[in-house]
């Protein structure tokens, strides 16, 4: 609303008052106060819009249907509009405009300055010019998803970029395997196919994936009817970005489980139970490894792992990690803000 005249709904609105007949045509936007007038044909040209007591497009709005007045003078409900005495609005057919998810934007109507009895003829016409301004409206939000999309995707490569390039300088640093930075480019991989976008023109970009659904591919290599593993906890929608940081550190810690606490296989009974809670503004975690010998499947204070969740956890999600264990349990309670996993 309140923006500038545009060709392709000028010439919608010629032609109805073309094809129709009519001194008078308009596209009009509603809103809760009044109605602006995108496009219109036969008023003076500093008239943008009105309040709502001179609108008979509110109606086709409010009530989702086309709107045939033949002599609004006697209409019951029309009579003491404003636009009658003020407008001359006499005869009036106006049919609902909607965007791609069915919600009535406004009305494209004609309008007559005389009573006139509308035929079903100039319904169909009006009701095809109608569609058009549909078509139109519906490829205009196509470019401006296209172009968001483009630009979240180059944000999220040079993001990728980043988070690969500090991967391989830690590794390299603390003499880390080509093997242990292979598995954490797949796990990286594995988690970006989760939260890719969808490239629709009837839906927007997606919003990021769920915690189970990233635990779940996470965890996969591992068989989890084997019940070496296990997820309890509720469904919590993770932005793009968080998705990032929180596959790095669970790849590790899983990774860390693989090699000498509960997924390594050698403890019978041994089993890695993951659960969480949801609370009011933050995310409380537990990573429990149960039936191993704590020490054997710790990160290393100052390794590559230690270093990496704190990074990712700590740095990038301003969460809290706390580690404690005894004879035979491992467990990390892991605490995060909403806020952050929301991004």
């Amino acid at each position: 609303m309140d923006s500038g005249a545009e060709v392709v709904f000028d010439r919608a609105s010629r032609l109805a008052s073309r094809i129709l007949g009519t001194p008078v045509a308009l596209l009009s936007l509603v809103d809760a106060e009044r109605q602006f007038f995108k496009s219109s044909i036969g008023l003076d040209e500093g008239l943008t819009g009105t309040p709502l007591s001179h609108s008979f497009c509110q109606y086709v709005v409010s009530q989702g249907r086309p709107l045939a007045v033949s002599d609004a003078r006697v209409h019951p409900l029309l009579s003491t509009n404003g636009a009658v005495s003020d407008l001359q609005v006499i005869a009036y057919l106006g049919v609902p405009v909607r965007d791609g998810e069915g919600q009535v934007l406004g009305s494209l109507c004609a309008i007559d300055h005389k009573p006139r009895d509308w035929s079903e003829g100039d319904l169909a016409d009006l009701t095809d010019l109608a569609t058009i301004v549909e078509t139109e409206i519906a490829l205009r939000r196509v470019v401006v998803e296209r172009q968001l999309l483009i630009q979240e995707l180059n944000h999220r490569v040079k993001n990728l970029f980043s988070v690969v390039g500090g991967i391989v300088r830690m590794s390299r640093a603390t003499g880390e395997s080509a093997g242990a930075l292979s598995d954490r480019l797949q796990a990286l991989s594995r988690a970006h196919a989760l939260i890719a976008p969808a490239i629709h023109a009837n839906q927007p970009a997606e919003a990021g994936t769920t915690l189970r659904a990233l635990l779940g591919t996470l965890m996969a290599p591992w068989d989890a009817e084997s019940a070496m593993w296990q997820l309890q906890g509720g469904d919590l929608t993770v932005g793009a970005r968080a998705t990032t940081a929180l596959t790095l550190a669970f790849h590790e810690l899983a990774t860390n489980a693989a090699k000498y606490g509960a997924l390594s296989g050698e403890t019978p009974g041994a089993r890695l139970t993951i659960d969480w809670v949801i609370g009011e503004e933050e995310l409380r975690l537990t990573w429990a490894e149960c039936g191993v010998a704590a020490a054997s499947g710790a990160a290393h204070p100052g390794g590559f792992g230690t270093q990496l969740i704190g990074l990712t956890l700590q740095g990038q999600l301003g969460g809290r990690v706390e580690t404690c264990h005894d004879a035979t349990t491992l467990r990390h309670v892991i605490t995060i803000p909403l806020s952050a996993l929301a991004h």
